[in-house]
């Protein structure tokens, strides 16, 4: 079997010599992880080696990416990336923000300050569209130089579904997504975040392995450890090892065991607020969606709403964690007054 290396030297000796190639596989772990580091090291690995790659990016707009990244010396411009992260419009002549989305595919070269809505194609972001401008930048690539994108990185999943509404079969379109990346025969990193805690999503199914990062505190200090849950037709390493964020990116050292000490040790992956706080949100979103689809049956206009859960959304994704909760929450009430009222005034 052919294997690709991750760009990490610890974590290709857990997997006994890197990710088997053209196969698609799951990154999870808390906020501030790693998990965007990653996905951008195993690309940057790519580049040293000449091979074509591409960068799908649903949670931080390039800009910010690129200065993120520039911490640790990479050049990234060579990276082609598809920006499909929230995009705002300002309305001069009314006192309006709309808050919509854009897929804008460019080098990160080519990436200067935050994009500009004007210039660039509106979109709606769903796993469909992000599939279709995947596949025209694979057809322009082979056009132009007879070659293909060999390594892939979507971040992140947990976004696209939460973008991708309107009633459609979310799974069989995530299935339909990570044959589509089978068959242009790339190594992929699907970044994504359980949408609950009993449910086994559609990506965790398809994928030929999960890469886990942890994040605990420690005697009043932040903590990281990796491990590698499944990695299907290999064998692997099964112990959680050290990790670090250091100057040359992700460390992570695949002979020392994670060892948990001292008065304030907590277990691994153990909730935090902030863990509880997205959960909350996520789950607030899913009922106002489920309540809209109920209005819209009713006859009940759910504009204001509407404008409410994609602002959400939108403060999720820059994980603004408070600000999105207020805006779910607003959503919601606004949306159970329409109710109210249209059954207190009778069929």
């Amino acid at each position: 079997m052919d294997v690709v290396s991750t760009g990490i030297p610890g974590l290709d000796a857990m997997l006994g010599g890197g990710l088997v190639a053209r196969r698609p596989y799951v990154v999870t772990g808390p906020p501030g992880s790693g998990k965007t580091i990653l996905g951008m090291q195993f690309l940057m690995e790519g580049r040293r080696n000449g091979e074509d790659v591409f960068h799908i990016t649903l949670d931080e707009p390039p800009n910010e990416i690129k200065e993120n990244m520039s911490q640790f010396g990479w050049d990234i411009d060579d990276i082609l990336i598809l920006d499909a992260t929230p995009d705002i419009r300002a309305h001069k002549k009314k006192n309006v923000i709309d808050v919509g989305t854009s897929l804008d595919v460019r080098a990160m070269g080519d990436v200067g300050d935050i994009r500009k809505s004007q210039q660039i194609r509106s979109l709606e972001v769903s796993i469909h569209s992000v599939q279709k401008m995947l596949k025209q930048a694979a057809r322009d690539l082979q056009k132009t130089s007879g070659r293909n994108f060999t390594r892939v990185v979507l971040d992140s999943m947990t976004s696209l579904r939460l973008f991708t509404m309107g009633g459609e079969d979310i799974p069989i379109l995530i299935e339909s997504f990570l044959r589509f990346l089978a068959e242009q025969e790339v190594t992929a990193l699907i970044i994504s975040t359980p949408s609950s805690r009993n449910a086994i999503d559609t990506e965790f199914l398809v994928a030929r392995g999960e890469i886990k990062l942890h994040k605990w505190i420690e005697a009043n200090a932040v903590r990281r450890g990796i491990s590698v849950e499944r990695f299907r037709g290999a064998k692997f390493d099964e112990q959680i090892r050290p990790m670090a964020i250091g100057a040359g990116g992700l460390q992570v050292d695949p002979v020392s065991e994670v060892r948990l000490r001292g008065p304030m040790q907590l277990a691994i992956d153990q909730d935090y607020l902030e863990g509880r706080i997205i959960e909350e949100i996520l789950l607030i979103i899913d009922q106002v969606l489920a309540q809209m689809e109920q209005a819209d049956k009713m006859g009940v206009t759910t504009t204001e709403t509407s404008v409410a859960i994609t602002r959400s959304m939108f403060q999720f994704n820059r994980k603004r964690y408070s600000e999105a909760m207020r805006l779910a929450l607003q959503a919601k009430a606004l949306l159970e007054e329409k109710l109210a009222a249209r059954w207190r005034a009778g069929p």
